[in-house]
């Protein structure tokens, strides 16, 4: 009996399992979507995008939830059906896909971190030809010369 009741955990992992992988797949492709428009400038779109990690975000703690759900119903067999090669094997892909999905993110913060430092930059730059151009608009009017004249 316990044996049926440790593989239909197993199945029950394995199709869990699959789904996982199936969405980080999903999220790699979304991650990576948003560093080309990152990396490239196009932000017409990045709001979508951003939302839309954001809806993966929660995906992931529903997911940690179910996980841990099927833990504490099966305490004891838990450990035996996670064992299995088929679950192992997944759980390595999925490791795989998120160490992968990590190092997008990171290279995702690089461009916006340059890109903000970029702006803020620019903003300075903008600020001090405000300053200088209002201290133009303020000094003694000076007589202007045209054509050698007063």
């Amino acid at each position: 009996m316990e044996f049926n009741q440790i593989t239909k955990l197993e199945r029950e992992l394995v199709f869990l399992l699959k789904e996982e992988y199936s969405f980080y797949q999903s999220l790699y492709i979304l991650i990576d979507k948003q560093k080309d428009m990152v990396k490239y400038e196009r932000d017409d779109k990045l709001l979508d995008l951003f939302t839309e990690i954001e809806r993966c975000h929660r995906r992931i703690q529903k997911s940690e939830k179910k996980i841990a759900e099927l833990k504490e119903k099966n305490p004891k067999m838990f450990p035996v059906a996670s064992a299995a090669p088929e679950v192992r094997k997944l759980v390595n892909s999925i490791m795989t896909l998120v160490k992968k999905n990590i190092g997008l993110v990171r290279e995702n913060e690089h461009y916006l971190k340059n890109r903000h430092d970029r702006i803020q930059t620019e903003l300075k730059e903008l600020q001090n030809s405000h300053k200088i151009m209002k201290y133009i608009r303020e000094a003694d009017p000076a007589p202007l010369f045209v054509d050698g004249k007063n």
